[in-house]
């Protein structure tokens, strides 16, 4: 749940080539679903193939040799906030547009180029300037948008989530399933805006996400399969380091005798399940008049702001909230004790209700998760995911893990297994994509 797009991703190294043959075609094609939800449009960027070729070497790939036109829109649409009222969000949209030397290569090849599209749940934020659409302002590129579009050729959807971007002021829904509205509706606009403006779509879409976004991710794959199958045809997902079994993590992180690792993760999640759930905050919260006072969780308060406002950091005497407190210091021992004790205890149920690991997936799907993940722990995340999917019958679900040996080290900003792993998986999720849209996996 952490910020890997921004964190990792402008230094990554992708140790393979994407192949960039496919770029959509050979029978692959999905279904045009066409949204009525676009607002409106603004275009924030728009660099040519070339500059964005030499973006692609410092960033990306030293030794790239082709990259995209790459389009930047900021995308407004109508969606539904955590208690179903109609709202207005925001989202990136970035379409890559090929060299006429590269359509020449295709055509070469007997291929032709249309546009397949990736729509990326990020990871956790906290403040409204990591959101897409404002990265994408301050940077004038999105670094996981480098990736997918600049370098793979994919349109690449990414919203901002309610209670970021345009939506700012909304609950933002943590880690459950009411987060899928805000991306499933981001789709449609995004589509609209392609067919609008005469973008060759050619109707694969493909969905990943790390951390929060791989709950998303996953949350997203299963909606679209229960009611959506006939408006989108998913070609591939890759949920990356999710917490797809909610209760089983909390019941790790809410344990007395080890530290919280992120106490801001369960300060937010308890937040906005308290209000969408209309679970009193004060039943749970050793400082509910914090919680009642602070919008902590509104986009202008970082993690360590979070955990000094809660009294869970000392910045002063550098302790900054990460492993250092305990969870009586953040939950009352009455609200502990019933969560543990009593099985109508309503946040347990509602973690439970919002789980999505308990299923059986029919599109392909590849489970990407780093072994040694401290935060997301591997094995009652997507192990436990990927164990219980097999069991029940799916054949198309892979499961990655990845050694700790093959990301970046440690340093002082990046302490965690979980902040560090993101720069890979989204290698190998591009890789993935290209390859099933290459045909190279039926």
């Amino acid at each position: 749940m952490n910020r890997v797009f921004r964190l990792f991703l402008l230094s990554i190294a992708v140790s393979f080539t994407v192949l960039l043959s496919g770029c959509g075609g050979e029978g692959n094609s999905g279904t045009n679903a066409v949204g009525s939800n676009l607002i409106s449009s603004e275009v924030l960027d728009d660099i040519n193939a070339s500059d964005m070729l030499n973006i692609i070497k410092a960033k990306i790939d030293a030794n790239a040799t082709n990259a995209f036109a790459y389009k930047a829109v900021r995308i407004t649409y109508g969606t539904t906030n955590i208690k179903g009222d109609a709202v207005n969000a925001s989202g990136l949209l970035v379409v890559p547009t090929p060299t006429d030397a590269y359509k020449s290569y295709l055509a070469s090849i007997g291929k032709s180029f249309s546009i397949s599209a990736v729509c990326d749940n990020h990871g956790t934020i906290f403040l409204d300037s990591e959101a897409p659409t404002k990265v994408e302002e301050a940077l004038h590129y999105y670094p996981t948008a480098l990736l997918m579009s600049g370098y793979a050729g994919f349109a690449f959807i990414a919203p901002d989530y309610l209670g970021f971007g345009d939506s700012k002021g909304e609950v933002h829904p943590y880690i459950m399933k009411k987060s899928t509205e805000a991306s499933l509706d981001m789709i449609r606009a995004s589509i609209r805006y392609m067919t609008n403006n005469n973008i060759l779509y050619n109707g694969q879409l493909y969905l990943s996400g790390y951390s929060e976004g791989g709950y998303v991710t996953m949350a997203l794959a299963k909606e679209i399969q229960d009611k959506y199958s006939s408006e989108f045809k998913l070609k591939g997902v890759v949920p990356m380091a999710g917490p797809y079994d909610i209760k089983a993590l909390a019941d790790a992180d809410l344990q007395t005798n080890t530290p919280m690792v992120y106490p801001a993760f369960l300060a937010e999640i308890t937040s906005s399940y308290s209000k969408a759930y209309d679970i009193n905050i004060s039943d749970m919260v050793v400082k509910p008049d914090v919680f009642n006072s602070i919008d902590l969780f509104g986009g202008d308060y970082d993690s360590v702001p979070i955990h000094a406002a809660l009294g869970l950091a000392d910045v002063v005497n550098g302790d900054y909230g990460f492993n250092t407190h305990y969870a009586n210091e953040l939950f009352k021992s009455t609200f502990l004790d019933d969560y543990f004790n009593n099985v109508n205890n309503e946040l347990k149920k509602e973690f439970e209700q919002n789980s999505v690991y308990d299923w059986t997936p029919k599109m392909k799907m590849n489970i990407i998760h780093c072994l040694d993940d401290e935060i997301i722990p591997f094995a009652i995340s997507s192990q436990k995911a990927y164990g219980q999917m097999s069991a029940n019958g799916a054949t198309s679900v892979t499961l990655s893990p990845i050694p700790t040996s093959y990301i970046p080290a440690a340093t002082i900003t990046t302490p965690f297994v979980h902040q560090r792993c993101g720069s890979v998986a989204y290698g190998m999720a591009t890789k993935w994509f290209s390859d099933i849209r290459s045909g190279a996996i039926q």
